[in-house]
């Protein structure tokens, strides 16, 4: 029997490839693998692609037992952690008109009073640490960077500064979310939940660019759904923007947001308030 080899992002996506490339169906194939697939630092450091050995078996043999595909693990990707503890309740079904919060957490940090000063040898201490860790996670990335630290409205504020390639924001700013989960992990990893500092990780202003656009989006959104009287969906995005449209479409009262789905496909709908439809029809 003649023997290839394939290799793909994972260990499915090489036996798809073996199987168009050879023309035959996996059931005829008797596929080891070489190599699993390793996601890297980041996505980014240390990947590797799936490796196969194929087998292209006799279709008259009747003897084999046709052997069952090899099964993908699972791997852990650092990105995913965003996503827990931030959005744990099941789609809002009430017809209230009041903001919905994507958590009891978010609804009680929205409307808390305003937390103790931090005192600022505090402060300073944990700006140090935060610049500490974040460069050591910095050099296991193949890009020179520098990191300008401040304190923000008592944040601690990280700017890195780099060649303005766009690897240390990645796709929809996951890497650069990733890099402040880390660094708020450590740092705040022994802080009881009111004494928690927030750490803000930021390049080429992109955590403020990308606020502005979301701004503008929630206005143009709230706009549409006053002006058809009828409900408006965004695209599914991750908690923190979310989080952000709420608060923003809070100060419109002819509009109210709820969120809908479950987990990376959740999304908010906006719904123009009775009272502003009643009037805009009287107009």
């Amino acid at each position: 029997m003649s023997v290839y080899e394939f290799t793909g992002k994972t260990v499915k996506d090489a036996i798809v490839k073996a199987c168009e490339e050879l023309k035959v169906d996996e059931s005829h194939l008797d596929i080891d693998v070489l190599e699993q697939s390793a996601r890297g630092f980041l996505g980014i450091v240390g990947q590797r692609d799936a490796k196969i050995r194929v087998r292209r078996r006799d279709t008259d043999d009747r003897v084999r037992e046709d052997k069952a595909p090899d099964k993908e693990p699972e791997t852990t990707v650092v990105v995913a952690d965003l996503q827990t503890g931030n959005d744990e309740l099941s789609a809002e079904t009430s017809d209230s008109e009041e903001p919905f919060w994507e958590s009891a957490e978010e609804k009680a940090t929205a409307k808390a009073p305003a937390p103790t000063s931090i005192p600022p040898e505090i402060l300073n201490a944990r700006l140090g640490e935060a610049t500490k860790v974040l460069t050591n996670l910095l050099s296991r990335i193949p890009v020179e960077t520098e990191i300008e630290s401040s304190i923000q409205n008592e944040s601690v504020y990280l700017n890195i500064k780099g060649d303005g390639s766009g690897l240390l924001i990645g796709k929809k700013g996951q890497t650069l979310d990733a890099l402040q989960f880390m660094v708020s992990k450590i740092i705040n990893k022994e802080n009881a939940q009111g004494e928690k500092i927030e750490i803000v990780v930021d390049t080429e202003n992109y955590r403020l660019r990308k606020q502005e656009n979301l701004r503008e989006m929630a206005v143009k959104m709230s706009l549409k759904a006053k002006k058809t009287l009828k409900p408006v969906s965004f695209n599914p995005m991750p908690p923190h923007e979310r989080r952000l449209i709420h608060l923003i479409l809070s100060e419109d009262r002819e509009v109210y947001t709820k969120s809908y789905g479950e987990g990376p496909m959740r999304r908010i709908i906006v719904y123009p308030k009775r009272g502003s439809s009643n009037k805009r029809r009287r107009r």
